[in-house]
């Protein structure tokens, strides 16, 4: 299990609900459904092709804790709906990019997804009444994690100028000392 960056509270662990979840019209959905946390807020985490049939197909649920549930509160009102849904939106797409790599793989698997060039991913707060909802959703009930670049906060940006730059500076030192 891996917890989302800045949050501490958010449990979340890659697994693609099996094929026959997502395709078989002889199979319970409700046996692929994972457990209700009747306290913390959860999460399901969708995949589509960016380009052509833009199906969402669930991967994974995700259940937060008291940080989650309190953005989720925000997203009902007008002062803090678009703090709570970037800051939802960043923590999980930070999660998801940093296992982008094995996240793909595992979505190449899936048949419906196999000729994507290009995937993308969203989540949806999960129905507790209706949890069974996760397989069709809405598409206006999913929200769109934007490419990696845009999930970073400003204060890992900065971060990272620091290290580009401390590294140019190593690099520019230690080719003068081979030089030398």
């Amino acid at each position: 299990m891996r917890s989302l960056p800045g949050s501490g509270h958010i449990r979340f662990l890659f697994k693609i609900f099996p094929r026959a979840a997502l395709t078989s019209p002889f199979l319970s959905r409700e046996k692929f459904m994972p457990p209700v946390d009747p306290d913390n807020e959860q999460f399901v985490i969708y995949v589509r092709s960016k380009k052509g049939f833009k199906a969402w197909f669930p991967l994974n649920v995700v259940t937060g804790g008291s940080t989650a549930n309190t953005l989720v509160k925000g997203l009902d009102s007008n002062l803090s709906r678009d703090m709570a849904k970037k800051s939802l939106t960043n923590n999980i797409g930070q999660a998801i990019y940093k296992d982008a790599d094995q996240l793909q793989e595992m979505c190449r698997r899936m048949p419906m997804l196999k000729a994507a060039k290009e995937l993308e991913y969203g989540f949806m707060i999960l129905d507790k009444k209706n949890p069974s909802s996760m397989f069709n959703p809405p598409a206006e009930s999913v929200f769109v994690i934007p490419p990696e670049d845009e999930t970073q906060m400003p204060a890992q940006k900065m971060a990272e100028g620091w290290q580009s730059a401390a590294n140019t500076v190593k690099n520019i030192l230690g080719g003068k000392n081979s030089a030398d």
